[in-house]
């Protein structure tokens, strides 16, 4: 294998990994070479699936060589092994965990260890497992092999409790290479003390807390991460990201920032309390563009922002905007409007919120639900229903007031509450600067071709607007139904001005109603179902998804006048709790407790279960946010399980 120009070096920063995670393992350790070939083979189907020709194959069990008359199983222990389902494998491998809460007094991490600490320097295993497995299946191929044999050198046994990464060359893989990932890996502390952070709300096994560092060893890892970040060949060394915090407040986050900006020419977007955002920083950014900042403002007044947010300078933030539209770099507003005081109070607050954002140009208003989860209160802190669609119905209601765009997220529940027609390619915002706004496309215009295209749906709409925003060509044509009646326009192209930018605006700043449902999804449905043969088929999904989904199942020749039972249903997340109803926080468990249930509750065995692929999409390794991958699924419940590709819905 051709290895890539930069090599390992003593000076490059050290990946640790613990050889044990402080548990008592007594009971699961390999007690023969049977069980070391059993766990290795589980280890492997957690990464690699096995194939005949171009087919897929299941494998439950395996034959040693010298004894083909007796077939050994993978899951289920037998000959004397200690029966372990894979919930107990994987909690009994995982590594301890550092949790980390946002100190509003001083900036600084608060830390609150789950179980023995971690020694200074060690990554996580499970954090690490998300985006490259196998490291964590190295930490269980030492740890199994250790069971059997000590290690010795001179003569002299070795103790081993650790192990690290060799040569880092041999682990830069391909990568989209966003170089805001680099300051990513500075986003770990945050000096605000938002009443709802999301990330005072993380379960203690999910996957993307990472243990404390100091500053300089941050740096010293982004340094070395840095090294190994190829932008013009697409390489990078494997991620590690956890939840973000604020990167502006790092020490080394200028100097990281000179260093991105060096190697990559591509839009920089940070998010950002803005905070920081003073004159001299603005000042300082303009030396970095491309850049796009999230500005989450969240207030206009100094009062409610600090109030929300114990911000204990909020003025800055909020002066923040002229500033930004003054220097010419885009950004977008996002609130939250948490109901602090009456819901008059919370709504009054966002529309005057949006209205400072629109004098001063935003790109965009981002209106974030608010959500929480059962680890940030056991307790109903408000009426979901009701406080969702005041804001929603708030948000409609102003939209014609003023020229920025206004999107809720997530954007689904907007079109499933009020739009009876679904997927349409109804534009509700248009970014001020843009060819759109140049050209006479309003509000509630909805497009019906592009060129020559004749436009069915949403999906089909915003992949051929950024096919075009790519293209060089001076102007297009584009027909609109408004209001009943047919209008021909003509899109001048090149004729722009701030805020709008090509480099974050994919459709000529047209704003949809979020993503839509792509056709091609519901192609791959049917060859899924007729690959298995399926008569009694199982989807589970998201409630937001579920109402589009059932809609376009309904219109679709497939699923009519055949012999095909598929029933659309919801889990529950009880992994997260709270609120929280997005299909893309659903874990591998939520998935496994409810087809149990659902067998036990109705008595029917599905012949098949579907499930979108956007819960396992983070890393491209098929894991949940606990690090678990998709395949348990089939092996806990012993149904057929069959994922259906499809994009991560963001908005």
């Amino acid at each position: 294998m051709k290895r890539e120009e930069t090599a390992s070096s003593d000076n490059d920063y050290v990946f640790r990994y613990k050889m044990s995670d402080g548990t008592n393992r007594e009971d699961k350790r390999c007690a023969s070479r049977l069980d070391l070939l059993r766990m290795h083979l589980r280890n492997i189907l957690d990464i690699a699936i096995p194939c005949n020709g171009d087919s897929e194959v299941r494998i439950d069990g395996f034959k040693l060589m010298n004894d083909r008359s007796r077939i050994h199983r993978v899951f289920d222990g037998d000959e004397g092994c200690p029966v372990e389902s894979d919930s107990e494998r994987r909690g009994n491998l995982m590594p301890t965990e550092t949790i980390r809460y946002p100190d509003g007094d001083n900036g600084k991490s608060l830390e609150e260890e789950n179980g023995d600490a971690w020694g200074c320097g060690f990554q996580s295993i499970r954090n690490t497992s998300l985006y490259e497995p196998t490291v964590e299946y190295i930490q269980r191929l030492l740890q199994s092999l250790l069971d059997l044999v000590e290690l010795e050198s001179h003569g002299k046994t070795v103790k081993v409790d650790a192990f690290r990464l060799k040569d880092l060359s041999q682990w830069v893989e391909e990568s989209s290479c966003d170089p805001a990932d680099m300051l990513g890996y500075l986003a770990t502390r945050c000096n605000c003390n938002c009443v709802f952070c999301y990330n005072k709300g993380c379960p203690p096994s999910l996957a993307l807390t990472n243990p404390s560092k100091s500053p300089d060893e941050e740096f010293k890892e982004v340094q070395t991460r840095l090294k190994y970040f190829y932008p013009e060949k697409k390489k990078n060394l494997f991620t590690s990201l956890g939840s973000s915090f604020e990167a502006f407040i790092h020490p080394h986050f200028r100097e990281v920032l000179q260093e991105v900006r060096k190697k990559s020419d591509k839009l920089i977007r940070i998010t950002t309390n803005g905070s920081t955002l003073t004159e001299e920083m603005i000042d300082y950014l303009l030396g970095f563009n491309p850049l796009h900042l999230d500005v989450a403002l969240h207030s206009s007044s100094t009062h409610r922002r600090q109030r929300l947010m114990h911000d204990k300078t909020p003025e800055i933030a909020i002066k923040s905007l002229p500033l930004l539209r003054k220097a010419g770099i885009p950004y977008n507003t996002v609130i939250v409007p948490w109901p602090d005081g009456s819901p008059e109070e919370m709504l009054d607050d966002m529309e005057r919120t949006i209205e400072y954002a629109d004098e001063n140009d935003a790109h965009l208003a981002e209106i974030s639900l608010p959500g929480y989860s059962k680890y940030f209160s056991e307790d109903d802190l408000f009426d979901h229903d009701s406080i969702w669609e005041a804001i929603a119905r708030k948000v409609r209601d102003i939209r014609s007031k003023y020229g920025i765009p206004i999107v809720i997220r997530p954007a689904m529940y907007e079109e499933g509450l009020f739009c009876n027609r679904k997927n349409l390619p109804e534009i509700i915002g248009i970014v001020k600067g843009s060819p759109v706004a140049n050209s006479g496309l309003r509000r509630g215009d909805i497009l019906t071709k592009i060129g020559s295209n004749v436009i069915h749906n949403r999906p089909q709409a915003r992949t051929l607007l950024s096919i075009l925003q790519k293209n060089e060509m001076e102007s297009v044509a584009i027909e609109v139904l408004r209001k009943g009646c047919t209008l021909d326009l003509l899109l001048n192209l090149n004729k722009t001005s701030y805020p709008y930018s090509r480099d974050i605006d994919t459709h000529l700043g047209i704003i949809f109603m979020g993503t839509g449902l792509r056709g091609g999804y519901l192609e791959s449905l049917e060859y899924l179902i007729e690959k298995k043969g399926a008569k009694n088929i199982l989807f589970l999904t998201s409630i937001l998804i579920k109402p589009l989904l059932e809609k376009v199942m309904l219109e679709s020749p497939f699923f009519r006048g055949r012999n095909i039972d598929i029933k659309v249903a919801v889990p529950p997340n009880r992994f997260f709790g709270g609120n929280i109803c997005m299909g893309d926080l659903l874990v591998v468990q939520d998935y496994i407790n409810y087809i149990k249930d659902y067998i036990k509750s109705t008595d029917v065995k599905p012949d098949l279960v579907v499930i979108p692929s956007s819960p396992f999409n983070l890393s491209g390794w098929g894991r949940d946010l606990t690090g678990r991958v998709y395949m348990e699924i089939e092996r806990e419940t012993e149904v057929p399980v069959e994922i259906l590709e499809c994009q991560t819905i963001y908005d």
